[in-house]
């Protein structure tokens, strides 16, 4: 069911921030506008939303706190340039400073990256661009030598031997297995060779 939950919503995109008095008829439009501004590149035929509408807000949120929007963008490259677009902004756009654009991802997902921060955030320090790949993997190309992550701890080796950690640091959390195809084994082969 976890797997499930992960690949369904892999079109959708979570919009946090979006004032409350955007009116449920009017969201279409505004989520359209918002879209083509942070990707202005896209041809408006190519920015197709199959659905939008606010999700339920979590009860330790003040009450002050609009909730999400969720949409479903009708092409899935279309919502990964929306993404990129966004999150390679240094500063909040201009016209939507309090936007945030995100994935829509199950919390079972969200838990499981949450090990990763770690070395996610010594990655954003030191430079390194990675990229999340599905599920709980990202890839990372550092000279020109590409590495897929599955775990935490194979996240922190490849610091260590590309010299960004003094020593090894040890406490991240394993991860749960799935089931399924499994390429841990191969990429911690890379990363220890």
């Amino acid at each position: 069911m976890a797997d499930y939950e992960d690949r369904a919503p892999r079109n959708n995109l979570r919009l946090r921030g979006v004032p409350e008095s955007i009116s449920p008829e009017d969201l279409q439009v505004y989520v359209r506008v918002l879209l083509h501004t942070y990707s202005p590149d896209i041809s408006a035929d190519m920015l197709l939303v199959d659905r939008v509408h606010r999700v339920a807000k979590p009860k330790y949120l003040p009450d002050s706190t609009p909730r999400d929007v969720l949409l479903r963008a009708h092409y899935y490259h279309i919502k990964e340039l929306v993404l990129r677009a966004h999150h390679s902004r240094p500063d909040p756009h201009e016209h939507y400073p309090s936007i945030r654009i995100m994935a829509d991802l199950s919390a079972a997902m969200l838990r499981c990256r949450r090990e990763f921060q770690q070395v996610t955030s010594e990655m954003r320090n030191q430079g390194i661009r990675y990229r999340w790949g599905f599920l709980t993997k990202f890839n990372i190309t550092k000279n020109r030598e590409a590495v897929i992550i599955s775990k935490p701890e194979e996240g922190l080796i490849a610091l260590k031997r590309w010299g960004f950690l003094a020593k090894l640091t040890t406490g991240a959390t394993p991860m749960p297995q799935r089931q399924g195809r499994n390429n841990s084994a191969d990429s911690a082969h890379r990363l220890t060779a």
